[in-house]
């Protein structure tokens, strides 16, 4: 992904090198140039949440043998604090909705895929015109208490990321509506909706199979204190490889555990920090949600004459 993105970037051809990257993680070459690649999570990789490993195996083997799948590399991107199941028929179910929604992409596309899920919602009393939600759908309660007639509480935990559509959004905000028009005060009712996870596919030249990017379901990632700590460490470790090993450019890239790449706090956790610790670095990208972003950019490019 940050070969293709640098390529996009600075109109130029990187390629992943198959030599000894030490110091660094990665190292990407473009002609006589050597790019060195921190590659920094932030979160704590071990122990890796249940299940992961086997989703992998499955949907690796299922890009071998579908015929609907075209041969390459794919992602599959779990929102925060979602898990992925270990027990029958929830792993079987879930394995058909990725694979199906990994099928006609093209290198380099994403694509959301629609978990099936179920929320709780109760009517507390009719008084007001309020719906008291925790979840997913909490940042939406305002636009689903409108003109409700009562006091409701919506239990949307089974919820870790919503569309990026706002019509979808919509839908499932009526949705819940219409159950709450249904409902007389002290009663519960389950609601179908889905969550929306994102696969995507990598750019041609990766190795082939799936990956899944998951962080531990106790990650707050809207925990900023957490973020920056982690991201200090990650920033100190690619400044310390930097020093250890010359290249062309030394590029820190750093995954988070962020429902939407507009939601990521790393810009603000570099914004927030002190410019001689990173100055070593040339680039610091932040990747999540299947997208990237570039939070700092080069001072000066190798390919560049000098002024």
């Amino acid at each position: 992904m940050l070969a293709a993105w640098m390529g996009n970037r600075f109109y130029r051809t990187f390629r992943v090198a198959e030599s000894d990257p030490a110091p660094f993680d990665f190292l990407l070459t473009q002609r006589e140039r050597s790019v060195g690649v921190d590659v920094g999570l932030l979160w704590d990789e071990d122990p890796r949440p249940p299940g992961a490993d086997a989703l992998e195996e499955m949907l690796s083997a299922d890009v071998e043998t579908d015929e609907g799948i075209a041969p390459g590399s794919y992602a599959v991107w779990v929102p925060p604090k979602g898990r992925v199941p270990t027990e029958e028929p929830e792993v079987s179910n879930l394995r058909l909705i990725l694979a199906r929604a990994m099928r006609t992409l093209a290198p380099g596309d994403r694509r959301e895929a629609r978990i099936p899920v179920t929320v709780k919602l109760a009517k507390l009393q009719t008084e007001g015109a309020y719906v008291s939600v925790v979840g997913g759908l909490s940042p939406v309660w305002l636009a689903m208490s409108e003109g409700i007639p009562g006091s409701f509480h919506l239990d949307a935990r089974p919820i870790h990321r919503l569309p990026e559509e706002t019509a979808e959004v919509d839908i499932l905000v009526s949705r819940v509506r219409d159950f709450a028009m249904a409902l007389e005060p002290g009663e519960l009712t389950d609601i179908p909706l889905h969550d929306h996870w994102v696969v995507s596919r990598l750019p041609d030249g990766a190795p082939e199979g799936v990956t899944v990017i998951v962080a531990p379901p106790d990650i707050d990632p809207a925990d900023g204190t957490n973020v920056r700590r982690r991201f200090r460490q990650e920033v100190q470790r690619a400044v310390d490889g930097k020093r250890a090993g010359e290249r062309d450019l030394a590029v820190l890239a750093v995954v988070g555990a962020f429902a939407h790449i507009g939601e990521e706090l790393v810009t603000a956790s570099l914004r927030g920090m002190n410019p001689a610790l990173y100055t070593a670095l040339d680039l610091i990208v932040v990747i999540a949600d299947g997208q990237m972003r570039q939070v700092l950019q080069p001072r000066s490019l190798p390919w560049e004459p000098v002024r």
